[in-house]
C-alpha cells in the first residue's frame, strides 16, 4: 500500500502547465511536442516503454546510437511532409470495443501496429513491424 500512496502523491506534484495545480496529466501518456528534435521525442518513448516494462531507464552506448540512427531515418523519409496532425493512443472507439494503438485525428485514420504478419484487423490501417 506504501507503494500506491507514493505513486499518488508524486503523480500530485505534477500538473498541466498554464493550468491551476489540481489539472493533472494523464498518467502513462506520452505527450509529443512539435518543438523538440525526433531524436528528443523518439528518446521520450523509449524511455517510457523502459519506466512500463521494467521500472527504470537506462540508456547504453548502443542504444542511443540506434535512438539517433532512428531519428535521422524517420527525418529523412518524412522531410517532404510539412503538416502536423493531433493523435491519441490505446483508443476504444465509442461505437466499439476495439483498442487501436494509434488514431490520426485530422483524419480519423486507425492505425494498428502488428509483429504478427497473419494478423489482419479490418477498418483501420495496419502496419508490420
Amino acid at each position: 500500500m506504501k507503494e500506491k500512496k507514493r505513486i499518488y502523491e508524486n503523480y500530485h506534484k505534477y500538473h498541466i502547465r498554464g493550468m491551476p495545480h489540481h489539472h493533472t496529466l494523464k498518467k502513462n501518456a506520452i505527450f509529443l511536442s512539435r518543438h523538440n528534435t525526433t531524436k528528443h521525442e523518439l528518446a521520450k518513448c523509449v524511455g517510457a516503454i523502459m519506466l512500463k516494462k521494467f521500472g527504470e531507464v537506462k540508456f547504453s552506448k548502443q542504444l542511443i546510437i540506434a535512438n539517433e540512427s532512428m531519428a535521422n531515418i524517420i527525418d529523412l523519409t518524412m522531410k517532404e511532409f510539412k503538416g502536423h496532425s493531433d493523435f491519441i493512443t490505446e483508443a476504444c472507439a465509442n461505437e466499439e470495443d476495439r483498442i487501436v494503438d494509434l488514431v490520426n485525428l485530422r483524419t480519423n485514420d486507425r492505425i494498428e501496429f502488428e509483429c504478427d504478419h497473419k494478423i489482419k484487423k479490418s477498418n483501420c490501417i495496419t502496419v508490420y513491424i
